[in-house]
């Protein structure tokens, strides 16, 4: 597929450009800055993207970056949520933003854009319940705003998915291609709830994923196409053994 990048500059989104291209994905890279894109990639890495720049709270911007590429899917990580309920953060503009610009790219090409957004493990609800885990620890608000935009939408607007980790932390420094496996093994998802959830709390550790993990989860998922199991679902993941 040929996926735009939202935030291809973070933490996570240098290793999805990594996974993307190891999945054998076309990467058009959406960043602030080509420059500082490139000192963060190895040469061999950023000759093989496309890098368009543009501010990720510029919807008009978005779908003309989607429409002039061709992209078939979007995956965006830019902008990140305060902690605490009363601190401000623009992360709720720029998803508002990167909605309306892929919706009406959609609309434009008369077919739902696959999209993966980023949230939190407090989206995700306690098994058995509707009542999401931030409700319990109310932090990183944000997202649960985020969801709910997703879930108002009208059907066959946006072939959404939410990436629901905890605490993500890196396996190396170095950007590959092709990724080496993942130190960590792979993911197991659930949607809704966290997997293998139990309320001893021996399982807590495993919620600790490494940013190799989920980038090469969602490029895995995208070399799948448009048809996915966790379509329209707050996707919650847990290490496969730790």
């Amino acid at each position: 597929m040929k996926v735009l990048l939202i935030g291809a500059t973070g933490n996570l989104g240098l290793r999805l450009v990594a996974s993307l291209l190891t999945h054998n994905h076309s990467v058009v890279a959406y960043v602030r800055s080509s420059t500082k894109l490139e000192s963060l990639l190895p040469e061999s890495v950023f000759r093989q993207i496309t890098v368009v720049q543009g501010n990720a709270t510029d919807a008009a911007a978005i779908k003309r970056a989607i429409l002039d590429a061709g992209c078939d899917a979007v995956v965006n990580t830019a902008g990140v949520a305060a902690v605490a309920p009363w601190a401000k953060t623009d992360l709720p503009v720029i998803f508002r933003a990167v909605v309306d610009g892929v919706r009406e790219a959609g609309e434009e090409r008369k077919r739902p854009l696959r999209v993966w957004f980023l949230a939190g493990l407090g989206v995700l609800h306690y098994p058995g319940s509707e009542v999401m885990l931030s409700s319990y620890m109310p932090i990183f608000l944000a997202h649960r705003t985020n969801h709910a935009l997703l879930a108002s939408l009208p059907p066959n607007t946006l072939n959404w998915s939410m990436l629901c980790p905890s605490t993500m932390t890196p396996e190396a420094a170095d950007m590959t291609v092709p990724t080496p496996p993942s130190k960590s093994g792979k993911l197991i998802a659930s949607a809704t709830t966290p997997p293998a959830w139990q309320d001893s709390g021996m399982n807590a550790g495993r919620y600790d994923t490494t940013l190799e993990q989920n980038a090469e989860f969602i490029a895995g998922d995208l070399a799948g196409g448009e048809a996915s199991q966790w379509s329209g679902k707050a996707v919650g993941v847990i290490s496969e053994g730790k």
